[in-house]
Parts: C-alpha cells; structure tokens; sequence
C-alpha cells in the first residue's frame, strides 16, 4: 500500500507515504485521543509511539525493549535526583540545580552500559532530564515520574501492537524483489 503523488510532470522523483508514515500517524492519533480522555498532554506516549514504529515488527520490539528499560532507569534516576534536590534545598532551576544535574549524567549513563544495555542509555538520559527539568512541583517528584512513565510505556504499548498487526512492506511486496538501488527499486536487473 503506497500512495504516490507526483510533484511535477518535468520528471521529479515522486513523494511516497509508506506503511511506516501511516502506522506512525495512527500510533501518534491513538496516543493524542488515549491523552485527551485521560486528561494529559500525551508528549512521552506520542514520541516513544514515533521512535518504536520501525520498518519491520523485530526492530520495533527491540527498540521497545529498549524503551522501556531507558524508560525506567531514566525515571528512577530522576526521582531518585529531584527528592535529593528537595531534601538538601537546593533552588530548582538555579545554577547549582543545573551543574548538579549535569554531573549527575555520568552515573546516568553508566548504569545501563553496566546493566548491558548501552542501547538504552540516550533513552535513559532524556527521561532523566525531562523528570527532573520537567519537575513543576504540582505533584510529588515520584507522581511525576510514575505519570511520565506511565505516558512513555503507553506509547510503547500502542506502537508494538500496532506495528505488529498492520503489514510491513515485506509483507505487502512478497512477491516483488526487495532491492537496495534506489534507481531499480523492483529489483529486477537492468
């Protein structure tokens, strides 16, 4: 299933919405309208949706996976940082605040390299950050995270299943060469 759209008849390469666009924009949709009845901006759930959408069903469970473990360090982490923040009085958002958040990466990001998920730690270190930067002291640090969390897994939740139940392009093409020339993309020798 593509749809193409010519941009021109002086012969311009054409746009293409594949399967991967359409699964992502269902997946991102089902979060907003999931976020909507739950009351929240779905901003974790959209962006953890548009990064497990891949071109094939293993590299999504894989990136999942991922996920879902950078998901958790980063939110422990970052409770873990923003009740010291609290308990020792530091000034949220000051420069001290920031210094020590900074230095606090380092441990960040070797926790999942140690674990053997070095994979997960950009995932780690961007839940990390948004927790404790995106503290707003309307709930606890721990509602925070749990909240954020919940967010990111739900889009997780949404994108697997998904991706999984509608076909990828290898399904759809089966009986058409699979080639990685972009001027020959039937395959079929010239």
């Amino acid at each position: 299933m593509k749809w193409v759209f010519v941009m021109s008849k002086q012969g311009q390469k054409k746009f293409r919405i594949g399967l991967r666009t359409i699964k992502t924009v269902i997946a991102v949709f089902l979060c907003c309208l999931i976020g909507f009845f739950r009351g929240i901006v779905p901003i974790q759930s959209s962006i953890a949706a548009i990064l497990c959408i891949k071109a094939d069903k293993k590299d999504t469970i894989q990136t999942a996976v991922t996920r879902i473990i950078g998901t958790i360090l980063g939110g422990a982490t970052g409770v873990l940082t923003l009740l010291f923040f609290l308990n020792v009085g530091i000034l949220y958002n000051s420069l001290l605040f920031y210094f020590i958040l900074c230095i606090l990466l380092i441990p960040v990001i070797y926790i999942p390299v140690r674990l053997g998920w070095p994979d997960a730690t950009a995932l780690t270190c961007i839940v990390y950050v948004v927790v404790a930067m995106g503290y707003t002291g309307e709930l606890s640090p721990i509602q925070m995270a749990v909240e954020r969390t919940v967010d990111t897994l739900l889009g997780i939740i949404i994108a697997v299943p998904l991706n999984a139940l509608l076909p990828n392009r290898y399904e759809v093409n089966v009986n058409t060469p699979v080639s990685t020339d972009d001027n020959n993309p039937t395959g079929s020798s010239k």
